[in-house]
């Protein structure tokens, strides 16, 4: 079998995790809507992780009782075979989903503010063709990446906001905390962007060798990745105002070349986008493996390629599409799935739930567990 899983441990676990959780909740962060009533995202984000997590427990606690050693395993051990299918094909449009939403940002920001004279096309190819290969590679390859240079970027973006730190004022956080009910909106719209990264590590459970390793990469890596989305976003909010925020496509970008404008680090800002890309195309990449992953388990295949190829290149026919014709039904679904994407993981709750009651107390511990 080509399926490329392998073995990883806790701490390449934990990092593909707090990467992936991190990047989808910065990068995709629509500033239009999250900023348009104030800037409460530095309790919005980590409250939404924090939510995501616990629809996580709970699937991890459907797991654990069920005996499932993977994702797929689990929604039919829970649901049966054929709604189990439903939701295998589910889980999969969600990886996809997000695998593309990132590609998409960053191949905007890549091809307007650094490849302006190349074709948009030959710059979506330059980042979708990396990303299939380390899919292709499979999960070890795509766990270290994530390790070293989740390592790597945590430290840079640690270093940029101490050496910004004479420029927050927190008086920019007014008003805050702004209107509640956006803020409890916010909160659980925004708790889907950290749904595709929990059923990532369920889905290779299997190469994180047992049960308990699954969930402590889980509880770790979402507690890094709300400490760093907290320490950005109050940072941006303590360096712009709402209005200003709500302005800018990607803000983290946007803050070292306003702040450093008259520094000689200002002409980094290049080189920090080349770093914020390489950890959204790890993440995804990740999620492009998971959901080869599920095809070819769902279809009974034996080698993870084909899948990885085909996916990827739908990715890629995607991003041609929606460039082409940008105010086409691609850009209209993903702004509609921005607000109601977190009704996807209520059948994944409603699944979990089946799993606890139809197995009862004495439900079989997960093997790799005993």
């Amino acid at each position: 079998m080509r399926l490329n899983e392998g073995k990883i441990g806790l701490q390449e676990s934990a990092s593909i995790a707090a990467v992936a959780i991190t990047a989808c909740s910065v990068f995709l962060l629509d500033s239009e809507k999250a900023y348009s009533r104030g800037d409460a995202t530095f309790i919005s984000l980590p409250v939404s992780i924090a939510v995501s997590l616990a629809m996580f427990m709970l699937m991890w606690c459907a797991m654990r009782r069920t005996g499932a050693r993977n994702l797929i395993e689990l929604f039919d051990m829970c649901v049966g075979k054929a709604i189990g299918t439903v939701l295998s094909i589910v889980a999969a449009l969600i990886f996809i989903l997000y695998a593309y939403r990132l590609m998409a940002r960053f191949c905007i920001l890549i091809h307007g503010r650094v490849f302006a004279a190349a074709e948009y096309e030959s710059v979506a190819l330059w980042i979708a063709v990396p990303v299939a290969y380390a899919a292709i590679k499979g999960l070890e390859c795509l766990s270290r990446l994530a390790k070293i240079f989740g390592v790597l970027i945590g430290a840079l973006v640690l270093i940029s906001l101490i050496i910004m730190i004479s420029a927050y004022d927190v008086s920019r956080l007014a008003p805050f905390p702004g209107d509640l009910g956006k803020l409890g909106m916010d909160t659980i719209s925004r708790s889907a962007d950290s749904v595709a990264a929990f059923l990532g590590l369920i889905c290779v459970a299997g190469a994180l060798q047992g049960g308990r390793n699954v969930k402590k990469s889980a509880l770790i890596g979402s507690g890094v990745a709300i400490a760093f989305v907290f320490m950005i976003q109050f940072a941006l909010g303590a360096t712009f105002t709402y209005t200003d925020l709500s302005q800018m496509a990607m803000p983290i970008y946007l803050m070292k070349m306003v702040v450093m404008r008259e520094s000689y680090l200002f002409r980094l800002d290049q080189m920090n986008l080349f770093f914020y890309m390489i950890a959204a195309l790890i993440t995804a990449a990740f999620y492009v493996y998971c959901a080869a992953l599920i095809i070819t388990r769902r279809t009974f295949g034996q080698d993870i390629r084909p899948a990885v190829v085909g996916v990827s290149a739908f990715i890629l026919a995607a991003l041609r599409v929606n460039h082409r014709f940008e105010a086409g039904i691609i850009q209209q679904s993903i702004d509609f799935l921005y607000d109601y994407a977190f009704v996807a993981g209520v059948p994944f709750i409603l699944a979990a739930i089946a799993g606890l009651i139809r197995f009862g107390r004495k439900g079989r511990a997960y093997e790799a567990d005993k």
